[in-house]
């Protein structure tokens, strides 16, 4: 919705200044606020008519804003705070503290009208702001922020202690002076013994190193040669001891099933003998019975 507004609103814009804002933003707060009313086409035509009659006096007054624009470019800022040794402030820099600046200078500003690009600065150096003095007129501000006097004292320090800390690291290397000849030659004979004393202890090192190599390598290879027979030898008596175990079994199952058929033979040839024995025996008997059975028979005859 479009408004015209009353007085001046922060971030919105000047009065008399016709604007797009949110139907909420609107009617919620600039209209029963009195800040603003609506642009239908009835007010639009008062507006116009307004400026109109205030355009001579809205003149002196934007050449007043251009001045006043020009003298805060041609000003040189200089914030001062408290600084930390790698150059980072204890706190921040706002429009606040550049309104006060100003103020120094005998500028009176409102902060809502100083724009900070990211609304606060945080180290040392050289920056620009955008000051809006009129809605028609806006200045560049340069200003630069600086250590206070104890903060430079702090960063002295610590510059002295890393210049020092650098020297002792790196060292300062003494200036060589000139020899006499005989010095020289004297040097060179002692860095020549130096060097031979230094090969000999060297080769007796690496001579007793290959000797201490060899003896390990030599005790290894006995080591694994005798662990190497004895798991052979214990293999070997482990597959004769298993080849022996299966013969066995099976010569004592060979035995069994043999004696078994044998056993039951002599059984059988017992149980034939023995069943015609008995039948024979059987028969004798019968006979026997009968005979005597005929005699008796006779012997009752006869007496009758």
């Amino acid at each position: 919705m479009e408004l015209i507004l009353k007085e001046n609103v922060t971030h919105l814009g000047f009065k008399d200044e016709i604007v797009d804002v949110k139907d909420g933003y609107g009617r919620n707060y600039l209209i029963p606020k009195g800040k603003a009313v609506l642009a239908t086409s009835s007010a639009k035509k008062v507006l116009a008519e307004n400026l109109k009659q205030k355009a001579f006096k809205e003149k002196a007054v934007i050449d007043e804003a251009n001045k006043l624009a020009k003298k805060i470019e041609k000003l040189e800022i200089k914030v001062k705070t408290k600084v930390g040794p790698d150059g980072k402030l204890f706190g921040s820099i706002s429009n606040i503290d550049i309104s006060n600046s100003l103020a120094d200078k005998k500028i009176e500003l409102e902060k809502d009208n100083i724009s900070i690009p990211g609304r606060t600065l945080k180290r040392v150096g050289k920056y620009e702001v955008t000051v809006r003095v009129h809605r028609e007129v806006s200045a560049q501000l340069a200003f630069e922020i600086e250590p206070d006097e104890e903060s430079i004292k702090l960063m002295a320090a610590a510059k002295s202690k890393k210049e020092k800390k650098s020297k002792a690291t790196e060292g300062e290397a003494p200036a060589e002076e000139e020899t006499p000849i005989d010095e020289q030659k004297s040097k060179k004979e002692v860095a020549a013994k130096e060097e031979v004393s230094e090969e000999k202890p060297k080769k007796e090192v690496a001579a007793k190193e290959e000797v201490s190599e060899e003896k390990p390598k030599k005790e290894v290879a006995a080591k694994e040669e005798v662990s190497e027979e004895k798991p052979k030898k214990e293999v070997a008596a482990k597959e004769e001891v298993s080849e022996e175990k299966p013969k066995k079994k099976v010569a004592a199952k060979e035995e069994v099933s043999e004696e078994k058929p044998k056993k039951k033979a002599i059984a059988k040839k017992a149980v034939s003998e023995e069943k015609p024995k008995k039948k024979a025996t059987a028969k004798k008997a019968t006979a026997k019975k009968a005979t005597t059975k005929k005699a008796t028979a006779k012997k009752t005859a006869v007496k009758k």
